[in-house]
């Protein structure tokens, strides 16, 4: 069958296919096509933003527990390395070692190899800015007259290790004069009791990434009792020698 081109049925159905195809969205489509654009951008943002607040907050919290984990083996090092000094003070021999609740002072073998010997470490509660952080303090070198009366060494070092503090208590394990068993106790003093004890245990409670977290360590002491001085001299210990 011929269709002429000029045929006016034909003419009428291409115009309305051409009507149909050109025409575009009205208002209302457009407005519904917009609001759901701007409700999915809505949740794509806040799924980042949530996204990346915990990525953060995870990394400040990682990055806090690292430095609380830093903080407790270097408390725990300078725990085990203590020392059983004893001291000869007014005709009374007491070994250096003194602590309660909140403080704690005691000799410890030195870590710096340019140093040596013996240093005096404390740790104690201090105040900045109305928060509470526990500090340590290292003096060396640690002699006997210096102890004695209470002076620190010419190497001065005071540090925070611990921020943020709520709440923090020492105890102190070992059996003392005149008691049948061993227990903790709230203080340990060297002069009533000549000798370390066996086991010390911090506990504390601080803010870590805006989290309350406790916390809670024992660490044993490696030497309690004051050692012995040597009996023999080193020309003892070479005529010794030669007889063998």
């Amino acid at each position: 069958m011929n269709v002429s081109s000029n045929d006016p049925k034909l003419l009428d159905t291409f115009t309305l296919l051409s009507v149909r195809y050109v025409r575009g969205f009205t208002l209302l489509e457009l407005l519904i096509s917009l609001t759901l654009m701007s409700l999915v951008s809505l949740g794509v943002y806040g799924a980042l933003g949530f996204g990346a607040n915990a990525i953060e907050r995870g990394t400040s919290r990682s990055l806090e527990n690292q430095r609380v984990r830093a903080a407790l083996s270097l408390i725990v090092r300078k725990l085990k390395s203590a020392y059983p000094l004893m001291l000869l003070v007014d005709g009374e021999r007491l070994v250096y070692f003194f602590g309660d609740e909140e403080e704690l002072r005691f000799v410890a073998s030195a870590d710096r190899p340019e140093i040596g010997g013996l240093e005096k470490v404390s740790y104690f509660i201090k105040e900045e800015d109305g928060e509470y952080g526990l500090w340590m303090r290292i003096s060396a070198p640690t002699l006997p007259a210096d102890l004695a009366e209470e002076r620190e060494g010419s190497l001065y070092l005071e540090a925070e290790v611990l921020s943020d503090v709520d709440e923090l208590v020492w105890e102190y394990f070992g059996q003392r004069k005149n008691e049948d068993e061993e227990a903790w106790h709230e203080s340990w003093n060297g002069e009533e009791e000549p000798k370390l004890p066996q086991a010390v245990r911090l506990s504390w409670r601080a803010q870590v990434s805006n989290l309350p977290n406790e916390w809670q360590i024992e660490v044993p002491i490696q030497v309690q009792d004051p050692v012995s001085e040597l009996q023999r001299t080193p020309q003892n210990r070479r005529r010794s020698r030669s007889r063998r």
